[in-house]
């Protein structure tokens, strides 16, 4: 029993056997990792919220804010699964530099085999949740599995994934302002590398992990006045700044995407810190989902081209990437015959809104909620937000 502000909770953490391939349940396996919050006094016929894990490692302190951005309710049952291949759920192979096992279907295999085993003790209806990439994920996952939950909850769901798209670009620049925008081309220019992974290249990727955090991140909206200073120092300086808020406000995780897009091996005992999780990524985005950014108009932030991906997947995995041979994968079509309820919640100055779902698209079975003023997953940053989503899951997810 772990109690915070007066609030009491059970944190349960399993781990569950799963199939490298699902088509074959005798072959190799990995542990999938898994965390459980029940609020004191729920009872185990409560519906379950239920986080189908994305690009990054799970813990107890994401459950717990998914409780606390809800409503803080003690009528739900939380959980939450890693995905396979980051945090602790990974395969035993001592190599993982090129990291086969990760494909989006047995990514939903794994999700439906965590909902088959655990509802056997949590048996109210479940709810299903996805947030940017895993919003994808929660609706291919509804549509390939629709008996498993009652409704599901997409938020800033990306459901289009284009091998370049230059749809983020566009609204960082609105979201920045001409200023800001073009102070980080001129540092840009500066960071142009001489080959591959070289200096150059890893702060210009540093560089462009901070536009991200800067652009989507609501946190971070305050930090814009300061950066708007910060772009007329000397490049040096820059880096220098941004270094001491990415190590005081992100733990690092700037620079770790730069080092992690470099990496050209990763051992085992290397992915299990979880200082490479972008390198993951990487991989997923070489062999299915793509959305390598480019700029807009040309002199823009993002100055890397098709042909420049396709050398930085040559380096890294030895093959071109998969995904340009086609299909791309497709949320959207999933969308279109989706029979399970959806909850659809997307914030107007979310860059990635480009590949998401239009507001003033029907959703016949469900409800949009469109904040013009949010950012990426605006329902984090807001408790009214949260509360009204939640409310919305409940009531599909206690119908007859």
């Amino acid at each position: 029993m772990i109690e915070n502000n007066n609030k009491k909770f059970h944190f349960i953490h399993e781990v569950i056997a799963q199939p490298i391939d699902h088509s074959d349940p005798n072959g190799p396996e990995f542990n999938q990792h898994i965390d459980i919050l029940i609020p004191e006094g729920t009872p185990s016929n409560a519906p379950v919220f239920f986080h189908l894990g994305n690009e990054h490692d799970l813990n107890e302190e994401m459950l717990l804010m998914f409780y606390e951005m809800y409503g803080k309710r003690n009528d739900i049952i939380y959980i939450q699964a890693e995905h396979r291949g980051y945090g602790h759920s990974i395969s035993l192979e001592n190599d993982q530099s090129i990291p086969s096992y990760i494909r989006i279907n047995q990514v939903l295999a794994d999700y439906h085999e965590v909902i088959q085993t655990l509802k056997e003790k949590y048996n109210g209806p479940w709810m299903g949740a996805g947030y940017s990439y895993g919003g994808g994920l929660v609706i291919d996952f509804a549509a390939k599995y629709s008996n498993d939950v009652k409704v599901i909850l997409s938020s800033s769901g990306v459901i289009d994934w284009p091998f370049i798209m230059d749809t983020y670009d566009h609204q960082m620049r609105i979201n920045f302002g001409e200023k800001l925008y073009n102070g980080f081309i001129k540092h840009i220019k500066n960071l142009e590398p001489k080959e591959l992974f070289d200096e150059n290249w890893l702060n210009r990727e540093f560089l462009i992990a901070a536009c991200h955090g800067l652009a989507q991140r609501e946190v971070l909206k305050r930090a814009q006045s300061v950066f708007q200073d910060y772009v007329n120092l000397p490049t040096e300086e820059l880096l220098e700044k941004i270094h001491k808020i990415d190590n005081e406000m992100a733990e690092g995780e700037g620079w770790q995407y730069a080092t992690s897009n470099a990496k050209l091996t990763l051992s085992r005992e290397e992915a299990l810190t979880g200082k490479y999780t972008w390198r993951v990524w990487r991989y997923q985005q070489c062999t299915e989902t793509g959305v390598f950014e480019i700029s807009e108009n040309p002199n823009g932030v993002f100055t890397r081209t098709r042909d420049d991906f396709i050398e930085e997947s040559l380096a890294l995995f030895h093959e071109e990437p998969l995904v340009i041979k086609g299909p791309e994968w497709s949320p959207r079509a999933s969308f279109e015959k989706l029979s399970v309820p959806l909850i659809y919640v997307c914030g107007g100055l979310d860059p990635w809104k480009g590949l998401c779902l239009e507001p003033d698209h029907e959703i016949k079975n469900g409800k949009y909620f469109y904040y013009p003023d949010g950012s990426h997953c605006p329902e984090r940053d807001k408790r009214r937000r949260g509360k009204e989503v939640i409310e919305e899951l409940l009531k599909h997810a206690k119908k007859k």
